[in-house]
């Protein structure tokens, strides 16, 4: 059973969003853990590692 073009057309749209919207997610990610880097007093390797698995955490919970 073939889709119809507007099918396609229509569901090509609803994917071009959600890849938008994932990639601003992702950016406000990369942001984030930026920012906790930065605001850390730890050790540089422990201070990234920490704010990489707070940030990740809170992203799959949302």
């Amino acid at each position: 059973m073939a889709n119809s073009p507007k099918n396609i057309s229509s569901l090509m749209c609803e994917l071009s969003v959600a890849l938008a919207d994932l990639a601003e997610k992702m950016s406000n990610l990369a942001i984030n853990l930026e920012n906790q880097y930065l605001d850390s007093d730890a050790e540089e390797p422990v201070a990234l590692m920490e704010a990489a698995r707070s940030t990740i955490e809170k992203a799959k919970s949302s």
